[in-house]
C-alpha cells in the first residue's frame, strides 16, 4: 500500500474516526485505525465493537493494500505536520507503515488488517434520507434525557420511530421524557422502532455539525445495527434490544394550570436559582399564584448556602399551584427549546410538568416533580 494524501483532509478524517476507537480493550487491534487503500480512495475505520466510524479520504493511490496502526499515535503525528502532502507507504513484510511529509518521517508498527473485526454491512433495509440540520436538532433535543446507567438498558439510548408520515425521536430516564417529531415521508408502510445507544447519538450529532449533506439512515434487515451515511462519513451502531416505553401514553393529557413565559427570562431565573440549588438537593421551586397576579416566582434554598427568589411576568390560566423540579433537568429542557415563549402545563405539585415552546409543537418535554422541603 502506498498513498499520498492532503495533510488537512487526512488529519480531519483521523480526528473523526479516532472518537470510535476503544479506550479500554483486551484486543490491541481495537486501539488501531484500519487504513484501506482502494482505487482513488483511502478508507479509515475504527470501532469499539459498539460504535464504528468510517471516513473516505480522496488520495493518490499508487498501490492498494491495508493495515491497522495505533489510532492515537497516527492522529497526533499527522495533526502536527505542516500542510505538505503526506505519503503512507506500507512495508508488507514487516507491517511497518512509513509516514513522510516534508522534512518529517516516522515508522509506525502495525497489526495485520485481517485481525481487525469486520464491520456490519447495511446494503439493504429500511432507508431514510433527512436534512442534517433537522436531525442534529432532533438528537440534541432528546439525547439529554437518556439514562446514564445501564439498570434499564432500553432507557440508555434514543428511540427512533419511523412511521409512514413521521420521524420521531424519544428518550427517557425515568425522571424526564423528551420527544421530538418531524413530518417526513419515511418510506415505511408500518411503524418501525429501534433504540440507538446514547454514545452513538452523541457522536452522530458531532459529525452532523461538520457536514451539510443529507443523512442516509439504513437499518439492517435483522434490526441489529443502524448505519448513518453523511457524505464521506459512515457511522455504524449496534441497536439496544428491548421494547421502549409507550412514550405517547406518558404525556399528560390534561392540566389544571397553564403558564406562558419568556424563554430567556425563565432560563436566566433557572440558572440563578441553580447556584443555590446545588448546595442542597438541586431543587428549583416554581410558585404560581392566581391568574390575576400575572407573575410567577422561581426560587431555591440551601441550608448551607442560603436562598434566592426571582419574579417574572407570565400569563397564567387555571389554578394556583407550586411545584419543584430538578434544577439541571429544567435548565436542560429550556436550553434546547427554540421558541421565544415557553408553555408550562401543571397539575399540582405531585404530577409531571409538561414544557414546550409556544411556536413549536413538535417538541415535548415532561419532567417528574421533586419533593419540596417545608
Amino acid at each position: 500500500m502506498k498513498v499520498v494524501c492532503v495533510q488537512e483532509n487526512l488529519s480531519r478524517a483521523l480526528a473523526t474516526v479516532n472518537r470510535a476507537v476503544a479506550t479500554r480493550s483486551t484486543l490491541p487491534v481495537l486501539s488501531n485505525v484500519l487504513l484501506s487503500a482502494d482505487r482513488a480512495m483511502l478508507k479509515l475505520s475504527a470501532t469499539n465493537m459498539e460504535l464504528a466510524t468510517t471516513v473516505n479520504v480522496g488520495c493518490k493511490v499508487e498501490s492498494e493494500g491495508e493495515i491497522t496502526v495505533p489510532a492515537r499515535l497516527l492522529t497526533d503525528f499527522i495533526s502536527q505536520l505542516d500542510a505538505d502532502p503526506v505519503t503512507l507507504d506500507l512495508n508488507e513484510d514487516s507491517l511497518d507503515l512509513n509516514v513522510s511529509s516534508g522534512r518529517y518521517h516516522a515508522t509506525i508498527k502495525g497489526i495485520a488488517a485481517t485481525d481487525f473485526p469486520p464491520l456490519p454491512a447495511a446494503e439493504r433495509g429500511p432507508t431514510l434520507d433527512i436534512d442534517p440540520i433537522f436531525l442534529k436538532g432532533m438528537i440534541d433535543a432528546t439525547v439529554l434525557a437518556t439514562a446514564t446507567d445501564d439498570s434499564r438498558p432500553v432507557l440508555a439510548g434514543v428511540c427512533i420511530v419511523l412511521r409512514p408520515d413521521e420521524l420521531v425521536l424519544a428518550a427517557a430516564d425515568g425522571y424526564r421524557l423528551a420527544i421530538k417529531r418531524l413530518e417526513a415521508d419515511t418510506g415505511v408502510d408500518r411503524e418501525l422502532q429501534v433504540i440507538v445507544p446514547r454514545p452513538s447519538m452523541v457522536e452522530l450529532s458531532r459529525i452532523l455539525g461538520d457536514n451539510q449533506e443529507n443523512v442516509e439512515m439504513v437499518i439492517t434487515p435483522q434490526h441489529t445495527h443502524v448505519v448513518f451515511k453523511i457524505g464521506q462519513v459512515e457511522l455504524t451502531s449496534h441497536l439496544i434490544e428491548g421494547q421502549f416505553p409507550n412514550f405517547d401514553q406518558l404525556i399528560p393529557a390534561e392540566f389544571t394550570t397553564r403558564i406562558v413565559i419568556n424563554r430567556e427570562e425563565m432560563a436566566q431565573s433557572a440558572r440563578i436559582s441553580s447556584i443555590f440549588a446545588r448546595g442542597g438537593s438541586n431543587v428549583i421551586r416554581l410558585d404560581v399564584p392566581d391568574n390575576k397576579a400575572e407573575t410567577i416566582t422561581v426560587s431555591a434554598k440551601s441550608a448551607d448556602l442560603g436562598e434566592n427568589s426571582g419574579e417574572m411576568s407570565a400569563e397564567i390560566e387555571g389554578d394556583p399551584t407550586n411545584i419543584a423540579f430538578n434544577a439541571r433537568f429544567l435548565s436542560d429542557c429550556i436550553g434546547v427549546i427554540d421558541s421565544e415563549q415557553l408553555e408550562i402545563q401543571l397539575s399540582g405539585p405531585t404530577s409531571p410538568g409538561l414544557i414546550r415552546g409556544t411556536s413549536d409543537s413538535s417538541y415535548t418535554h415532561v419532567i417528574m416533580p421533586m419533593h419540596m422541603a417545608r
